[in-house]
């Protein structure tokens, strides 16, 4: 077993000091202020303002990267502000409608999953039973409106109940993981034995493929459903959903096709895929679906898959020091998937590979440097999938990857 680097968790010490520093607080709950990205006149523009419960850019996944640094450090500050946090979630949930997504990142089923982790490293009394009742009353209608993707749809909801299922055996919680896998089967566009989901509002030339948006979230959440159910159908359904995409990859560029079209281009223009490297969108993402497809399956396939991404990722992690250090889009991001090989195969060459990645950091953007995070002209910002919590979480995971397992694949 690797010994842990204590740079690491200093680094995060760091980044979790700040946003602890930078909290607002009203009694006994906080929020903070930061860039996040908004539609204005159909236009999205970079916005400072205060942030939501959920957990891609509110403050439930800034609580839990708090809690998770407090169960290291010891810090009183670190803990009494990740407890703020949760405070504002508390207050939030009733206020939300009815409405708000079932989804992972943007939705209840996030909400209430970091609830429940919180309550494994704080031990608040409460915040368990908090988080199942929130999934218990999950007001789930599904219809065209129903979101399909990780990021606020089915797909998202499936990995996060099945993850709280995991930990408290709850029925209920797998019976809803089974509704919402049949909805995402009904859905899918079936072509040739592939099969795609619509999940865009945005212009595009294809069903997306991707791990927050397209089909490699999908089809990794009714894996996950079969590995418990045993269902047939839902693994033929994730077989199908990743042949979708072993049918789009590009050996040229060593990714699969970002198949978004930019709002700003006028109709006449052509429209051609591009390629991103990013947990979202591309190599990183897909490769950390392929990684657990494997866990499951042992598919060699799916290794394979796996490997082609971790080369065009790799490639890409060379001398970062540029860019922006998000989970989502950013350097960290795509570090995962580094460190993820490592977790699986025992890979020390590839854990290297993240480590001396995040040791430049640290050296690039010194203790009162800002860090550049995903919301571009944005700046810094504090949430975790975009900004400074998820950059404080990558390193702790570096220090001590078991006790603060992926925000990026869930299982």
């Amino acid at each position: 077993m690797t010994k842990p680097n204590i740079a690491f968790l200093e680094a995060a010490d760091r980044i979790g000091s700040r946003l602890c520093r930078d909290a607002i607080f009203a009694d006994n709950r906080c929020n903070w202020i930061g860039a996040s990205k908004d539609p204005v006149e159909g236009v999205w523009v970079a916005l400072q303002r205060s942030f939501a419960a959920d957990l891609y850019t509110g403050t439930s996944g800034i609580a839990l990267f708090l809690a998770h640094l407090a169960a290291h450090t010891n810090d009183p500050v670190h803990r009494r502000t990740a407890r703020a946090a949760v405070a504002h979630v508390r207050k939030s949930l009733p206020e939300n409608p009815a409405g708000l997504n079932i989804g992972f990142y943007l939705g209840r089923v996030g909400i209430a999953y970091a609830l429940i982790d919180i309550d494994s490293v704080l031990h608040d009394e409460g915040l368990a039973d908090l988080g199942l009742a929130t999934l218990r009353d999950l007001p789930v209608t599904l219809d065209e409106s129903t979101g399909l993707d990780v990021m606020s749809g089915c797909a998202g909801a499936i990995l996060g109940l099945l993850a709280v299922w995991r930990r408290h055996g709850e029925p209920s919680l797998l019976d809803l993981a089974a509704r919402l896998g049949d909805h995402l089967i009904e859905k899918a566009h079936r072509r040739n034995g592939a099969w795609s989901w619509s999940t865009s509002d945005m212009p595009a030339i294809d069903d997306l493929a991707g791990f927050s948006h397209g089909a490699a979230g999908i089809a990794l959440s009714l894996l996950e459903l079969w590995a418990i159910t045993k269902e047939p159908r839902f693994r033929r359904a994730a077989e199908a959903g990743f042949a979708y995409e072993r049918g789009v990859f590009n050996e040229e560029h060593g990714n699969w096709p970002d198949f978004r079209v930019s709002q700003q281009l006028p109709p006449s223009a052509e429209r051609a895929a591009g390629y991103m490297i990013a947990w979202c969108h591309g190599a990183p993402g897909i490769g950390l679906s392929r990684l657990r497809a494997f866990q499951l399956t042992g598919d060699e396939r799916y290794r394979n898959e796996a490997e082609a991404a971790l080369r065009t990722t790799a490639l890409s992690l060379r001398d970062a020091t540029a860019g922006n250090f998000s989970l989502c889009h950013g350097v960290f991001g795509n570090s995962e998937l580094l460190l993820a090989v490592a977790e699986i195969f025992g890979d020390q060459q590839h854990r290297e590979v993240a480590e001396s990645t995040a040791l430049r950091a640290t050296e690039h953007y010194p203790k009162d440097e800002h860090w550049p995070c995903g919301v571009p002209g944005g700046g810094e910002t504090p949430n975790l999938m975009l900004g400074l919590a998820g950059i404080g979480y990558h390193y702790l995971r570096l220090y001590d990857a078991h006790s603060n397992p992926s925000v990026l694949c869930i299982s």
